[in-house]
């Protein structure tokens, strides 16, 4: 076998190793990630959790909306001197 040759797999086997550790792997690891969450997602929607806390939190935030409407009534008009603004270009 000549240099070049051997220099030439060693070319090969280095950009090879590159590609998989810096491109698939990561890649891989993406993907797995995304099947678990998605196939969690599911499991919540088909146990109704996931109806449930939004409709729990929709609940909870209309009636905090409601309270304090009630509870604060209209605003006053401020007293004291009134400045007009005047728009200038």
């Amino acid at each position: 076998m000549s240099l070049a040759r051997i220099l030439l797999y060693i070319l090969l086997a280095y950009f090879l190793y590159r590609f998989v550790f810096n491109f698939l792997a990561p890649l891989v690891k993406v993907s797995l990630r995304m099947r678990r969450q998605m196939k969690e997602f599911q499991r919540q929607h088909q146990q109704g959790q996931f109806q449930e806390n939004a409709t729990n939190a929709f609940n909870n935030n209309t009636t905090t909306n409601n309270t304090t409407q009630n509870n604060d009534p209209a605003p006053k008009p401020k007293s004291g001197d009134y400045i007009d603004f005047e728009e200038i270009k």
